[in-house]
């Protein structure tokens, strides 16, 4: 075997194999590899290919891979013809010492190999990205929120802003881009394949202080995982004593700066969180900005507009179907994609959301300074109405939901993840699972039906009387944007809860085999004792037929401690059960917060808890819910 010194040469490696009974003039089979470098990022995709000299029979080569622990990766295809290229997939997970090997399927003794290769983390390429992260102040034991965009520039943050609201401030602040080694934000890529990204805030716009309020003396360390098949976007948490929360960060689309300002268009949206005047109580508002005026003036009449607003202060279930004063606006975005919306209702003091521009198609949303006072946050589709409007027969689809919120009349925090299909006919079928402490559902997933439900010509889905029949009895209310996009909030007297989906696709196909490959895992949740909320985000690798495994960067607010507990590379391995239905049974072990001696010294040692898997495509992308009573957690397993 002839080893070259360098690997970004061509690996050549020939064996020789008796031939019986042929003249000693035969050749030999050989197999070459082209090149591929030694040092490949998790997730990357690589082609490959195998090239066999003297192989009558063209029988091509078997494609394999070898590691210490772990997952070593996978081919698109197991096998393929002489020179034909293969896709290889590295891990999920950083790891070195991967060795490829390319096996003649007519004589197995014939194999080539590469030499070890070494995994190592993704990085961000340069441009801009917008992040949004929603969660749970230490200090005042506070709902808070954040909202921005950063700049990367020679994979260093170089500038930014964002909007910070909490139950007792409402802030914007400039994002300090001097350098991570002369006191500015830093973004660096984990050994384990994890970002680490330090923001340090500006006092408004002056970057030689910092606005003390936010993070850690005015820092904020978030952790993220890149999206396995999306370089450009990750699950991102937030990870040091301040806080600890949950959310996205992805990829500004440059168009989106010249929308001045973004209309005429309309939006639908939903923002929740803290309400008014520092009152301390949830609220969900949610339906359809319409901004009617002429390209420029950013003008919203109220016309083609509407709003359901639910807070736990006032009258739940006076706010249904109104409408927005034409006093309201759009600003144009500032130069890093910064929009306002002035919002005046007839019910509420004037509420103003920064709108962060992600692409022509998404914006992030987060209450700023306004005389509403309150924190709220969420976000906004622009909407793809078909001619005439909204109809039960265009809407006609199964959506994947994930909501968070509050049960009101028991005082416990609720989630809730739930499958929902929409008929023709007007009627509604599905099934759903909830969490909240207080009352375990009569089965798990629970059928759930509704008599009818209506459209609006705007994209408004009102289902009523939404029941399994026991337990749950909701007013829900869904905004849909025309491309995919499901947002969704309750009206009841007895929770206030709201989150998004998507319309569910690859419905038949679900198998085993859909949840399979690499997904960056974030949960979010509180612990039994509700101590204090959660957050968790890593990679997990799933075996697409019964296991995954994988790490998290965890956050525990612990209030009856000195600091939130921050957990670096905590082990994460589940199991699952495929139902063709698209709803998986199953459990997550490593994130019981109350079991696991990596939160809780002393601890007799993580459980098993059952979760359910709510697939929203045949490539296995889901909403997970915990179906026990350890603890409340919800997940989201991302690909792209």
């Amino acid at each position: 075997m002839i080893f070259r010194k360098s690997t970004l040469l061509l690996i050549a490696v020939s064996m020789i194999a008796a031939l019986v009974g042929c003249s000693s003039s035969s050749r030999p089979i050989t197999v070459t590899l082209s090149s591929i470098g030694p040092n490949l990022a998790v997730n990357s995709q690589t082609a490959i290919t195998a090239t066999l000299a003297n192989d009558s029979k063209n029988g091509g080569v078997k494609w394999t891979c070898t590691v210490a622990s772990g997952s070593c990766g996978t081919f698109a295809s197991p096998q393929t013809a002489s020179g034909v290229a293969v896709t290889y997939t590295a891990p999920a997970i950083a790891t070195s010492g991967v060795v490829i090997t390319a096996t003649a399927v007519d004589n197995t003794s014939i194999t080539a190999s590469t030499s070890a290769l070494a995994i190592g983390p993704a990085q961000l390429a340069d441009g801009s990205y917008v992040f949004s992260v929603t969660g749970w102040d230490y200090g005042d034991i506070s709902q808070f929120t954040v909202t921005g965009v950063i700049v990367i520039s020679g994979g260093a943050i170089t500038g930014g802003e964002q909007d910070f609201a909490d139950l007792y401030n409402q802030l914007q602040d400039d994002i300090n881009g001097n350098g991570c080694n002369n006191g500015g934000s830093c973004i660096t890529a984990a050994a384990d394949g994890n970002l680490s990204i330090s923001l340090v805030t500006c006092l408004v716009a002056d970057c030689t202080q910092t606005d003390t309020v936010v993070g850690v003396n005015g820092v904020e360390t978030l952790a993220g995982s890149i999206l396995p098949f999306n370089p450009n976007k990750a699950s991102i948490t937030e990870f040091d004593a301040s806080a600890t929360g949950s959310g996205r960060l992805e990829a500004q689309d440059p168009a989106v700066l010249t929308q001045v300002p973004p209309g005429p268009a309309s939006y639908a949206f939903l923002v929740g969180g803290l309400d008014e005047l520092q009152a301390n109580e949830f609220m969900t508002m949610g339906g359809v900005i319409y901004v009617d005026g002429a390209a420029g003036t950013g003008t919203i009449s109220g016309t083609g507009s509407v709003y359901d607003a639910a807070d736990d202060v006032f009258n739940i279930g006076l706010y249904q179907k109104h409408d927005f004063l034409n006093t309201s606006s759009v600003s144009a975005p500032d130069p890093l994609g910064r929009v306002t919306f002035t919002l005046d209702t007839p019910d509420f003091p004037e509420m103003i959301l920064a709108g962060y521009l992600v692409s022509g198609n998404k914006i992030q949303l987060i209450e700023t300074v306004d005389s509403f006072g309150g924190a709220l946050a969420g976000t906004a589709y622009t909407q793809n109405v078909p001619a005439g409007g909204f109809t039960a027969a265009g809407v006609a689809n199964t959506y994947v939901i994930g909501m968070q919120g509050v049960d009101t009349s028991q005082g416990y925090f609720l989630q809730t993840a739930s499958q929902l299909t929409l008929a023709s006919a007007g009627t509604v079928s599905g099934f759903l699972d909830f969490n909240d402490f207080s009352a375990a559902q009569p089965v798990s997933p629970d059928p759930v039906s509704a008599p009818a439900y209506t459209v609006d010509p705007t994209g408004r889905v009102t289902i009523s009387g939404l029941t399994d029949g026991s337990v749950v009895d909701s007013l829900l209310y869904i905004y849909l944007d025309g491309n995919g996009h499901a947002l969704a909030m309750t009206l009841d007297d007895t929770d206030i809860q709201g989150g998004a989906g998507v319309q569910q696709t690859g419905a038949g196909a679900f198998a085993a085999t859909s949840f399979y490959g690499g997904y960056a895992m974030g949960v979010t949740g509180v612990d039994l004792n509700e101590d204090g909320p959660f957050d968790s985000v890593g990679p997990v690798i799933a075996d697409g037929s019964s296991s995954f495994a994988g790490f998290g960067d965890a956050n525990w607010l612990d209030i009856t401690g000195a600091a939130p507990i921050t957990v670096s590379d905590n082990a994460v391995s589940g199991a699952f059960i495929s139902n063709s239905n698209g709803i998986f049974a199953g459990t997550i072990k490593g994130m019981d917060i109350v079991n696991c001696p990596a939160f809780t010294s002393g601890a007799p040692g993580c459980t098993s808890d059952a979760f359910n898997f709510y697939l929203v495509d045949a490539a296995g992308e889901s909403i997970a819910i915990e179906t026990d009573q350890k603890q409340l957690t919800i997940g989201y397993f991302l690909q792209q």
